[in-house]
């Protein structure tokens, strides 16, 4: 019904607020009135006849969709097929997939596949961001997202594997190529890095196999698959390639550059990546290729003895007004290794600074290791090794006459203390690229954090580990899914210019459900458990933040902030409007 409410304010002048309302009963069975849409007040309309006819015909609808069928008291819960709620939200998610259009790479192809590659690998992309689990979970809730077509099964899905192995070039040149076209990418330079994945598996199966045993960057013992990813500045990632568990992670770089420069048509490229995969090999790579680095350097040790004397010669640097930040740059030459295999000499920019708060955090880190170490010498924990044994020494021989001793002692090494202190907030980088100066050296090296990000990102959030499937397609095809999963869900980061973090997404997105209602109708929950309206004429509680984070989403692909109920139509063409642009 239409409701009219006279409201004087005290200049006198009054105004009629227009709302449409429906009747309910409360829990204690008390008549009470809720506001279905608040139109606003009459006179602020320009044109007051066209306003009443809307509000008519907005109230006729509205009476035309609460009439019901007669629920039948027959039907057993586990065969209402209303009242089981459907994700909505990824909607969102395959706005962006479609947005890719990799459904040109498959039709592509010549062979004929019984099943739909492109429909597989947007299934399982999207559910590996909203409900990350096996293939055979997965496969299991096919039809837990709403009007999603899904006419595939489980042997359909491992054969799809070997297939998207075998397109991992065009899928990820076809995602390139639609990000330039979309909201642009600048390839001048990229950042690298590797990380490992942990299987299901006690030992490889053979020296071919990926998995093999290697250094762990969660330190397990488990055999392992190398990933490298380079990444542009947008924090989207550009290629993605696998070694054996057993490759070293400087020994990634080169077959990855020249493969990304010869996919992606690049004239030089300039590497940005930290000092694990600064090598003399790879520089000589880097440079005999004519393409460009930005690493960071290590200043302990024999490969930062050369920069010892500057380091700590306090009249090369320059201090900020506050002297928190000091830095000193200056050009150095270095040999290279040429492709003749001749020295060569180069020229290259060198960065030093400090920061005071990189100092305080670098004191904060060691003293807790030194609490530990002494810790563990008064429990004499000797043979368990952790991160803190790099203070404990041994000594093997008596003080007073120089004898060798027959027990080993323990102590903290105070000499190496000591030492660490020196290099307390200070960084290195170095870069062919002559011309930049610390600003921007700082800048491009700067952004090397979002991978790391991201890796963080595959391993907590899309859970890409451990690893259950075993042959090499298999694999490479496990990650091409996750990869497609890891641009989406950056793409919607991007678009959020970063507010919100992969799992905030994650919650908002899964809390946008629907369900079936008896005459056909379709009523949006704010979550599973809450189902009746609320007062307010939109479905959301604005003082929850997954709400609020879904609206943030909502309103990044300029749409309107749904009603409590829809027209099955109308609630289709609502989520048919919802597109990925820029």
């Amino acid at each position: 019904m239409i409701r009219y409410d006279k409201h004087r304010y005290k200049n006198d002048i009054v105004k009629t607020q227009v709302r449409v309302v429906e009747g309910y009963r409360d829990k204690e069975g008390k008549m009470k009135q809720r506001t279905i849409k608040n139109f606003g007040y009459l006179e602020s309309a320009s044109n007051q006849e066209e306003f009443i006819k809307q509000v008519k015909a907005f109230d006729e609808e509205f009476k035309k969709r609460k009439k019901k069928v007669p629920h039948s008291i027959n039907v057993k819960f586990n065969e209402d097929s209303n009242s089981i709620p459907y994700n909505y939200g990824y909607k969102y998610l395959e706005a962006i997939y479609d947005s890719l259009e990799l459904d040109e790479v498959f039709n592509k192809q010549s062979y004929k596949c019984q099943y739909d590659l492109n429909g597989i690998l947007k299934f399982f992309a999207i559910q590996r961001l909203l409900n990350p689990d096996s293939k055979r979970a997965t496969t299991r809730d096919i039809e837990t997202l709403y009007n999603m077509e899904c006419g595939f099964q489980l042997h359909d899905v491992y054969r799809s594997l070997e297939r998207y192995n075998q397109l991992k070039i065009e899928i990820q040149s076809q995602i390139n190529k639609r990000i330039k076209e979309m909201i642009g990418r600048d390839s001048s330079y990229a950042y690298y890095d590797v990380t490992n994945y942990y299987n299901e598996i006690d030992y490889p199966k053979s020296e071919e196999d990926l998995r093999q045993r290697g250094v762990s960057k969660e330190h397990r013992v488990d055999p392992i698959i190398q990933l490298g990813l380079f990444m542009d500045s947008n924090g989207i990632p550009i290629s993605m390639s696998i070694f054996k568990g057993n490759t070293s992670d400087s020994k990634t770089l080169q077959p990855v550059m020249e493969e990304i420069k010869k996919n992606y048509n690049l004239n030089r490229l300039i590497v940005v990546a930290d000092k694990g995969l600064n090598s003399s090999s790879n520089i000589n790579y880097i440079v005999n290729n004519n393409d460009g680095y930005v690493v960071s350097q290590i200043l302990r040790g024999k490969k930062g003895k050369r920069y010892q004397e500057r380091l700590f010669d306090d009249s090369k640097y320059k201090y900020n007004k506050d002297r928190s930040f000091k830095y000193q740059e200056f050009i150095e030459e270095y040999e290279v290794i040429n492709k003749e295999g001749k020295k060569e000499t180069k020229e290259r920019k060198v960065l030093i600074y400090w920061k005071l708060e990189d100092a305080i955090l670098n004191i904060k880190k060691r003293d807790d290791k030194i609490a530990r170490a002494i810790k563990s010498l008064g429990n004499n924990v000797y043979k368990i090794k952790h991160a803190y044994d790099e203070y404990i020494k041994e000594i093997h021989m008596i003080e007073k006459t120089g004898e060798i001793a027959d027990t080993t002692e323990k102590e903290i090494d105070k000499e190496k203390i000591e030492n660490d202190a020196l290099y307390d907030g200070y960084f290195c980088i170095i870069t062919s690229e002559t011309e930049y100066d610390y600003k921007k050296i700082m800048e491009v090296y700067g952004g090397l954090w979002r991978i790391e990000e991201t890796f963080r990102i595959t391993k907590s959030d899309l859970e890409v580990r451990p690893i259950y499937v075993s042959t090499e397609s298999h694999i490479n095809g496990h990650f091409i899914m996750c990869y497609v999963s890891l641009v989406m869900i950056r793409l919607l980061q991007y678009k959020l210019k970063y507010k919100l973090s992969v799992e905030r997404i994650v919650e908002a997105l899964n809390t946008a459900k629907c369900i079936h209602l008896e005459n056909g109708d379709i009523r949006i929950l704010r979550n599973e458990t809450k189902k009746e309206y609320q007062e307010n004429q939109l479905i959301f509680n604005n003082d929850d933040q997954i709400v609020k984070d879904y609206i943030e989403i909502i309103k990044a692909f300029d749409k309107e902030i749904p009603y409590s109920i829809y027209s099955k139509k109308e609630f289709e063409k609502y989520l048919g409007n919802i597109t990925y642009k820029k």
